[in-house]
């Protein structure tokens, strides 16, 4: 169901470059947390096949439960019978849909690029690629009967698998349904989706697409790709854990500590309220959220902290109320806890010296106040 692309898509990412070392422990963590497929990177990668072949050795093979290898290469015979030769599970080759893409990279007609598409599927599977899926690339943009036409010349060349993109992110949760449905109704076999998120839908979109009943959907770690990236794995699969527990499982805690491997890699920092992620997600201050955690964490949580690796943090400063005060006092154990909520001037204290700290309290400043 997920598509982890961090090796792919989120190495071709502006000014980022995995080391081996980096790529190994990612897949190791990939693997262990049940991510259904590691695309690799893509054919004439320098170190691909070299780390191809330590993924077999490495991890377990798809049969035993372990996620299929794939590759992603360009729509051209030589490409294909190069990746041919690196024992993956599965190739997925790029196709420009739309006409703008068409012609201006590559010079073609619909037809003339529908006969591409054959003669390359064809030859991979001439060459016993086990599995070929085909990425509509600009699929977002395409008109809708010519991107079903390479879609079918696909599937009757030996496609197994349609992926669509929305190659500069332009979709929006409705037409990303709208999409979807069409190709999954017209379609006799699985629909991916690769969503950017160039105007912040990537998440939303491939949730969406999900829903609408395509079977495999693109992710990275923190959403790392090209430009503004793709959909986040930890937020796919948090979504997919709360909301679809009949779906694959994945280990939300590993891939929670996966993205700060991934951003110390990467070199990009993990924002305080980054979603799942975000060292802030599960932390309160102001009154009313305070009071309502404290009565029902449930009341302003969408799930557990511990779901996800992480835990929940309270503070008190200058918006906070008389729950969060006395709930401090409790944790620490001191007896003016039962009075604070009484005490005005303990809580102008704390506000106070929070204002001015521009922060919430430690305990020690708050024990300084009382």
């Amino acid at each position: 169901m997920l598509i982890d692309s961090t090796l792919r898509e989120g190495a071709q990412a502006f000014g980022i470059y995995f080391a081996p070392a980096f790529k190994r422990r990612m897949a190791l963590i990939l693997a262990a947390s049940g991510v259904d497929e590691i695309e690799c990177g893509w054919v004439g990668q320098d170190g691909l096949a070299d780390f191809v072949r330590w993924a077999r050795a490495a991890l377990l093979p798809m049969e035993g439960g372990g996620p299929a290898l794939s590759a992603w290469c360009p729509c051209r015979e030589a490409d294909v019978r190069e990746a041919a030769s690196l024992g993956l599970d599965r190739l997925n080759i790029g196709a420009p849909s739309s006409a703008a893409h068409r012609q201006k990279r590559l010079g073609l007609s619909l037809d003339e690029m529908r006969e591409r598409v054959r003669v390359v599927v064809s030859t991979a599977r001439a060459g016993m690629v086990p599995y070929i899926s085909v990425g509509l690339e600009d699929a977002s943009r395409a008109a809708l009967p010519e991107a079903l036409a390479l879609a079918r010349a696909a599937l009757r060349a030996g496609a197994a698998r349609i992926r669509l993109s929305d190659t500069v992110g332009v979709l929006t949760p409705l037409s990303t349904a709208r999409l979807v449905k069409t190709f999954v109704l017209e379609l006799a076999a699985p629909v991916a989706f690769h969503g950017h998120n160039d105007l912040g839908m990537a998440t939303a979109n491939a949730v969406t697409a999900l829903e609408c009943g395509a079977s495999f959907v693109d992710v990275s770690v923190l959403g790392l790709g090209e430009r503004a990236g793709i959909a986040a794995l930890e937020e796919v699969a948090a979504w997919l854990a709360l909301r679809a527990p009949e779906a694959r499982a994945y280990d939300l805690p590993a891939l929670r500590g996966l993205c700060r491997v991934a951003a110390d890699a990467a070199k990009v920092p993990v924002a305080r309220n980054k979603a799942v992620a975000g060292e802030d997600v599960f932390a309160a201050e102001s009154g009313l959220h305070v009071h309502g955690l404290l009565r029902d964490p449930a009341l302003f949580e969408p799930f557990a902290p511990e779901r996800v690796g992480a835990a929940r943090r309270v503070g008190v400063g200058a918006k906070s109320g008389h729950a969060a005060v006395g709930s401090a006092l409790c944790r620490m154990r001191k007896p003016l806890a039962q009075d604070a909520g009484r005490d005005a001037s303990l809580m102008e204290r704390v506000r106070s010296l929070a204002g001015r700290l521009g922060r919430p309290l430690t305990d020690l400043e708050l024990l300084g106040v009382l």
